[in-house]
């Protein structure tokens, strides 16, 4: 199934052939943006609901997804900081974070969570790297994702309304197939 439109904003999605009842949502899945997919749609029989987790707080966030302290920053700025704060990284490699307690991490996370974009969010996109989503106030969103291994920054835009249309009917076909794979007499 594919959800919005790959020129603009798409989730690309399909439960795995062969489920049972009852079962959890198995399959695959990536995201498209400016016609740009990210994420493995050949990994096979991936979890997809940490994506529906991820999805459903985005679109709660949509289009307010953006703080002050944010503002004037480029997009290796926006990276690195998003990166630093939530990761304890710069890319690939780990920083000294001696200086920030427990507490301070998590507060960090509570802040600017919102903004990490598919990172964690299941297998299908474990090798992509990191990515994060942003919607400065009168623009278009804007997603940053620094791939594993790569020093480049690939910056890609969608419209938010957009965005939100794909992710909406995303959701609603998630709890339709998770309803129909928990009732062992549906198939």
């Amino acid at each position: 199934m594919l959800f919005g439109s790959k020129s603009e904003f798409a989730i690309e999605a399909m439960i795995e052939p062969g489920l049972v009842p009852p079962s959890a949502v198995y399959g695959r899945m990536q995201v498209w943006c400016a016609n740009t997919s990210i994420g493995d749609f050949s990994n096979p029989r991936c979890s997809l609901y940490p994506a529906y987790l991820g999805f459903k707080q985005l679109v709660a966030a949509l289009p307010d997804l953006w703080r002050s302290d944010l503002d004037n920053l480029n997009d290796e700025q926006l990276i690195d900081r998003l990166d630093r704060l939530l990761y304890g990284a710069q890319g690939d490699q780990l920083l000294e974070d001696d200086v920030r307690t427990a507490f301070e991490c998590e507060r960090d996370w509570e802040k600017y969570g919102v903004f990490n974009f598919l990172t964690n969010w299941g297998e299908q996109f474990d090798r992509e790297g990191k990515a994060f989503i942003f919607c400065p106030p009168a623009q278009a969103a804007k997603i940053l994702i620094l791939r594993r291994g790569s020093d480049t920054i690939l910056p890609l835009h969608a419209a938010v309304p957009a965005a939100a249309a794909a992710i909406d009917k995303f959701l609603r076909w998630f709890d339709e197939s998770a309803a129909l794979l928990a009732n062992p007499n549906s198939i």
